[in-house]
């Protein structure tokens, strides 16, 4: 391992660099327990977009986001815009070029004139995002932690819940004086699923209680819905169904869709029509969207309207709970892996591992060097302020199942874990 450098870059890639190379080669055979979805070359990626423009219709771009246009039959992007409301139950939808831009809209929309919003303390706003709330749309953020609360997970932190928002509200209003939280909160954002915390949601009764207690409070009510589709099968539910207690949703469309780019913001007319303001004052209104559009709007026939033979998430779902459930009760293996949530919630997981990320790698690199399979290419050092590292666990990483990794055969992956715990345990000497 000597003259290798780790970058950790959770929770995407994580690569390996040498001093003297560009990045380490894997074998064209290599099967990767990891990747949800095929990689395509950049020669590839475009050719699949001019085939989905065929398949689409699509016959002319779209302009600064044909906010000028109102029949929705001529132009793509807004019959693009138009279907995805229709499915949500919403009013109205917006494509944008990011989650980012999409939910830092929301908020200056929803502010009103206040400059607090309460999300989790997991929230992407609070970790990934380099304080944008703060420094762009000079809001502060009211986090919620659940990481205190009693181990209801085996090793996780719980997702948000009726009780701690409520908390949040009293302590608040007690703090300041209000009659209501709603005079300083602007918003409350629900992520479902909790993708920090292993895929985990919020029980859907209580995300209706939530719903009601903004409701009361004054406060709207905001869904990260980056990876809703997720949610739905999570909950057996409609994608209106979930929707119907938020007044805005974003999505994403390059996550669990396998886009290349691109969210939509839902909600009412009077909100989108806001959005479609502040989308040309962050200068996200591209002069054409087209690339990111038809690869977002291919991915949501594929996947979500169901225009092909891809698995369905709830598919994806029923394979990940089969795998976990036969690693669990591997003797060997489970004396390294554990997995949070326990039983996954949705079509992902937290993984984690009695062994730091550089000795799961190593091992991971012998393992693949001698059967072709690739158990884990992306995973990190756990901090000693999670919860896990007092149960004595080291390094964690997630799991996705998609499109790819579910065709692999549910043998490859028992194998791969039995072969990777033993390098890992030879490694450790015992």
């Amino acid at each position: 391992m000597a003259g290798l450098q780790w970058y950790y870059v959770w929770p995407t890639i994580l690569i390996a660099f040498h001093h003297s190379t560009s990045a380490i080669a894997v074998k064209s055979e290599t099967v990767f327990l990891q990747r949800p979805h095929p990689v395509k070359s950049p020669s590839e990626l475009l050719v699949s977009i001019a085939e989905d423009c065929k398949i689409l219709g699509i016959e002319s771009n779209d302009v600064y986001g044909d906010f000028h246009i109102e029949d929705r039959d001529d132009s793509y992007l807004r019959s693009f815009e138009a279907e995805v409301a229709q499915d949500f139950g919403m009013e109205d939808a917006v494509f944008m070029p990011s989650g980012v831009m999409a939910q830092s809209i929301a908020l200056l929309i929803q502010s009103e004139g206040r400059k607090r919003f309460a999300c989790h303390h997991s929230s992407h706003l609070l970790l990934h995002e380099e304080d944008g709330y703060k420094e762009l749309l000079q809001m502060d953020a009211v986090p919620i932690s659940t990481k205190d609360k009693p181990m209801v997970y085996k090793y996780g932190v719980p997702p948000l819940l009726t009780q701690d928002v409520a908390h949040a509200f009293e302590l608040l209003k007690s703090t300041e004086k209000l009659q209501k939280a709603g005079d300083v909160l602007s918003t409350l954002i629900l992520e479902l699923p909790h993708r920090e915390l292993g895929g985990k949601l919020t029980p859907w009764n209580e995300v209706h209680q939530i719903s009601q207690l903004c409701k009361e409070e004054g406060i709207h009510f905001h869904c990260d819905g980056a990876r809703i589709f997720e949610a739905s099968a999570g909950y057996g539910l409609s994608l209106s169904e979930v929707a119907k207690p938020f007044d805005s949703v974003y999505i994403s469309f390059y996550k669990g869709l396998g886009g290349i780019s691109g969210a939509m913001l839902l909600g009412s007319s009077s909100f989108c029509t806001e959005a479609r303001k502040w989308l040309r004052r962050f200068g996200g209104n591209l002069y054409t969207l087209l690339p990111y559009a038809a690869s977002g709007w291919s991915g949501y026939k594929r996947h979500v309207k169901g225009e092909s033979r891809l698995a369905t998430f709830k598919e994806k779902q029923e394979k990940l709970r089969q795998i976990v459930n036969h690693l669990s009760k591997m003797e060997d293996v489970s004396s390294v892996l554990s997995f949070d949530p326990p039983i996954p919630e949705t079509n992902m997981f937290h993984g984690l591992l009695r062994a730091s990320a550089e000795e799961c790698l190593h091992a991971s690199q012998k393992v693949e060097k001698e059967s072709g399979i690739c158990v884990l290419s992306r995973v990190r050092d756990i901090d000693e302020t999670d919860p896990a590292f007092d149960s004595g666990f080291r390094s964690k990483f997630e799991l996705a199942m998609g499109d790819t990794n579910f065709s692999i055969e549910n043998d490859a992956f028992y194998t791969g874990w039995k072969d990777l715990v033993n390098e890992i345990k030879e490694g450790k000497g015992s």
